[in-house]
């Protein structure tokens, strides 16, 4: 199993020491943020001086011992002719640190779905051109919150797939209705706790209302192979060391214990 920890969990420190401090939790994996405006690293930047950047991530983790598992990415803007340029830019830069996946915002239900499905075409074509799977975030406030509609995005969408954070099925208009249909789209995962609305969608782990056992023998039966990226964000309530080691434990124990009861 590969549990990594975002980088989110450290977005106010510099790349390099989100990394040493990662690693310092026991962690071998990371999921790195490409969040334009926030951290670690901005397209925009990627896209003016890739090299300076790529070398700048490619010394923090090795120095921290790191293997990414994904970017966790936004690209700042949905504009056709800059996305597209930063997406690519995003697309390189997961190549090179040999991150297989990326993981992307999801489209605004007021977007609608035509207009979603013609944008992340754009997306996925450039994705592939770099060899990196694009799977985009089920996410509580955008369209793919509800299970049926990002189902149907996906299946509109050849080869494009989702990260699920099962935090935003319980956060978000879903309210904790069963989303298993969304297990077989699923190639990247985040994970923390959370309660019934968007005020507690990063609560204390066990304080929440999040069935991680549900999601976790869910994805198992899909046949999912991906990473499990803890995701406690320092800029929200409840961020911080406690819950990103209750949440890593929870994760390991948990996985083995479905694991073991298949022999």
């Amino acid at each position: 199993m590969r549990i990594a920890c975002s980088s989110l969990a450290f977005s106010q420190r510099p790349f390099e020491d989100a990394c040493h401090r990662i690693a310092r939790l026991g962690f071998r994996y990371v999921d790195v943020a490409v969040m334009q405006g926030w951290a670690h690293f901005d397209a925009s930047d990627l896209v003016e001086r890739f090299d300076e950047e790529l070398e700048r991530a490619q010394k923090a983790l090795e120095r921290a011992g790191l293997t990414p598992v994904a970017l966790n990415a936004s690209a700042g803007t949905s504009e056709v002719g800059p996305e597209s340029e930063r997406f690519a830019a995003i697309c390189r830069f997961a190549r090179a640190l040999r991150a297989p996946v990326i993981c992307y915002v999801a489209p605004l239900a007021v977007v609608g779905m035509e207009r979603a499905v013609r944008r992340y075409e754009r997306l996925r074509d450039i994705a592939q051109e770099h060899g990196v799977l694009l799977a985009v975030e089920a996410h509580a406030r955008t369209m793919l919150e509800i299970p049926e509609l990002a189902v149907e995005f996906c299946e509109r969408l050849e080869s494009v797939y989702l990260t699920l954070d099962p935090s935003h099925m319980y956060a978000g208009e879903n309210q904790g209705a069963p989303y298993e249909i969304l297990f077989p789209y699923v190639r990247h995962t985040h994970w923390r706790d959370a309660g019934t609305d968007w005020s507690q969608a990063q609560v204390n782990v066990g304080e929440g209302v999040v069935d991680f056992e549900y999601a976790l023998r869910g994805l198992r039966a899909a046949g999912y192979e991906g990473a499990y990226s803890v995701e406690y964000i320092d800029t929200f309530p409840n961020g911080g060391v406690q819950n990103i080691q209750a949440m890593k434990t929870l994760l390991e124990e948990l996985l083995v214990e479905i694991a073991q009861e298949e022999f």
